[in-house]
C-alpha cells in the first residue's frame, strides 16, 4: 500500500537549486536511509514528505488515514513538563512514554519544564514522544544527534521492532545498516537508489570509483574546504558529487 507519493518535487536556496523534478514513493514496509552532502536538500526533502514544508514545485499526496510521525533536526516541544510533552493523550498508556524517556536517558527529568532543556535533551524528548505512539510511517531527520551510546542502542532497537515504514537521514552508519534496506543518495539535484544498507551502499560506491576514469589531479574534501592532492585518496560517499564534476571537467 502506498503511504506517501511525491511527484516532481523542486526546492532551492538563494542562487542555487537543491533538487528538481524529484519523485519518491513510500510504501508500507519501506525502510529507507537518505545520505548526501551537507546542504544538498536532505532535510528539505524529509520536511516535504512529512507535510511540514510545501514543495516549491510538484505535489505530495498522502494515503487516506495514514499516520505519519516526523522528527525534524530541531524539534519544538510544547510548554509544560517533559512528562506532559511525551505522555499527553496517551492516557492508560502513559507508562510507555515514561519508559521510552527512561531508555533515552531522560527518566530523571520527567518534571523539568521543556523550556529548560538543552537542544540534545529536546531531541530525546521528541523522540520519546514519537516512539511511544503508533504510526504507519516515521520520518526522522538525524535522530541520533546528541544521543549517547546507550540511547542510540535503545533507538536502534525501537526502530528495528517498529512494524511500519521508516524514512531517515543519518550519518550513523550502524543505524543505517540496522534499519535501512534501501539507500537514497541526494546528488546532482536528484536522487539515486541503492539496495541494502550503508555497507551495501559504500560497496556500490567503491565499484563506481573503479569504473570511473582516473584523473591526474584529485580534489579531496578536507576540513575547512577543498585542497589539491596528487596522491591517492580514499574517498567516501560525501565526495562523489565533487568527483563527478572533476571527472567531467577533465574529460573536456
Amino acid at each position: 500500500m502506498i503511504l506517501i507519493d511525491a511527484q516532481g518535487l523542486g526546492a532551492s536556496r538563494p542562487n542555487r537549486p537543491l533538487f528538481t523534478d524529484l519523485s519518491l514513493t513510500l510504501s508500507d514496509g519501506d525502510r529507507i536511509g537518505v545520505v548526501g552532502l551537507n546542504g544538498c536538500g536532505k532535510s528539505t526533502l524529509l520536511a516535504m514528505m512529512s507535510g511540514d514544508r510545501e514543495p516549491e514545485a510538484g505535489v505530495v499526496r498522502r494515503g487516506r488515514n495514514v499516520r505519519v510521525g516526523a522528527l525534524p533536526q530541531l524539534p519544538v516541544l510544547p510548554a509544560g513538563t517533559v512528562r506532559s510533552a511525551v505522555c499527553a493523550g496517551l492516557d492508560r498508556d502513559a507508562w510507555q512514554g515514561e519508559a521510552m524517556l527512561s531508555r533515552l536517558g531522560m527518566g530523571d527529568v520527567l518534571d523539568t519544564p521543556t523550556d529548560q532543556l538543552s537542544g540534545g535533551q529536546k531531541k530525546r524528548v521528541a523522540l520519546a514522544a514519537l516512539l511511544a505512539r503508533e504510526w504507519d510511517a516515521l520520518i526522522l531527520d538525524e535522530p541520533t544527534n546528541h544521543l549517547d551510546l546507550e540511547s542510540r542502542e535503545a533507538l536502534e532497537a525501537a526502530l528495528e521492532a517498529f512494524p511500519g515504514t521508516v524514512l531517515l537521514v543519518s550519518h550513523d552508519r550502524a543505524l543505517l545498516d540496522a534499519v535501512a534496506d534501501r539507500m537514497l543518495a541526494v546528488e546532482h539535484q536528484a536522487i539515486a537508489s541503492y539496495p541494502g544498507g550503508w555497507a551495501d551502499y559504500q560497496q556500490a560506491q567503491e565499484i563506481l570509483f573503479q569504473d570511473l576514469p582516473a584523473i591526474p589531479l584529485w580534489y579531496a574534501k578536507v576540513q575547512g574546504g577543498f585542497s589539491s592532492d596528487v596522491s591517492n585518496v580514499h574517498v567516501g560517499w560525501d565526495s562523489v558529487p565533487l568527483y563527478y564534476e572533476v571527472v567531467k571537467s577533465a574529460a573536456k
